[in-house]
């Protein structure tokens, strides 16, 4: 065969077009329904299976420089990519996957203005959380929710929030929050106190490090009053997953064997408390 010159493939309809199954599936596709254009119009100027370089070259030049159909694919993909590229952006931000397995809960609440709960109250909250679970547990539990939303990446790159929530590692490390947050407000008068002042607390600056801190931003500092009420909206929807009334037999005594004692024993006393506050605030 000469070099002016190329034999196609005398294949029967699409064999050996199936495309592997690894990354980067939005230029596979796009790709794909480019190159098959390609072969339609090489096949359509072929001559007893030969065609020309010239010929192959104004084929090629007419399918990048194509409009309609091929054009608006191309616009599509351009779009499609932008979006995956400002997804994959915030996506590398969201580091803290114990912390949105302790919000995601609650996390409704942020889209109503009247719950008084704010994202920006989430490092107040963790801040708590991390001190009555303790510095070691803690940074366990963190290790843990990566390990978790590790196995739900998607090929391209994000984790699969609803898959990672559903996961029963998930679900452990949550349980383990609660019963530590639960078994911490038996004492619930001092509790809510302290839970209060911490929630309350707005540093000037955020810490980077050991010994590394940025000043915050006055919007950054401008965070209403934790009251409450938001605390009950809060711990109503937080601690929703370990009411008396969500355990089924089964898995009432599953949750019994795992910490020695039943929900009534570590949430009973923090659930009544709560009902008599939010009943006295109006929540």
């Amino acid at each position: 065969m000469g070099i002016e010159e190329v034999r196609l493939p005398m294949a029967d309809g699409d064999q050996g077009t199936t495309l592997p199954p690894e990354g980067g599936r939005r230029c596979r596709n796009v790709v794909s329904v480019a190159v098959r254009a390609l072969l339609d119009l090489i096949e359509e100027s072929a001559e007893d299976g030969r065609v020309s370089m010239d010929v192959v070259r104004r084929i090629g030049h007419a399918v990048m420089s194509a409009q309609g159909p091929l054009s608006s694919l191309y616009t599509q993909t351009q779009h499609n990519c932008q979006a995956t590229f400002e997804l994959h952006a915030i996506e590398r931000k969201r580091t803290d996957f114990l912390g949105r397995i302790v919000t995601q809960p609650f996390s409704e609440l942020f889209d109503d203005p009247k719950s008084g709960v704010e994202r920006k109250h989430l490092p107040q909250l963790f801040a708590a959380v991390r001190m009555m679970v303790g510095e070691e547990v803690y940074d366990d539990l963190r290790a843990k929710a990566t390990d978790s939303a590790e196995q739900h990446r998607t090929v391209e790159g994000p984790v699969d929030w609803e898959s990672f929530y559903a996961d029963p590692l998930t679900a452990a490390v949550r349980e383990q929050v609660l019963v530590t947050m639960g078994r911490s407000f038996r004492r619930f008068e001092p509790r809510k106190d302290w839970f209060l002042i911490v929630m309350n607390s707005n540093p000037s600056s955020v810490s980077l490090g050991s010994s590394v801190f940025i000043a915050k931003k006055p919007e950054e500092k401008a965070v209403r009053e934790f009251t409450e009420l938001n605390m009950c909206r809060l711990f109503k929807a937080l601690f929703a997953s370990v009411r008396p009334d969500a355990f089924d037999d089964s898995r009432r005594r599953a949750f019994t064997e795992r910490w020695g004692s039943d929900p009534e024993k570590i949430f009973g006393v923090m659930f009544v408390e709560l009902q008599a506050l939010c009943q006295q605030v109006g929540a």
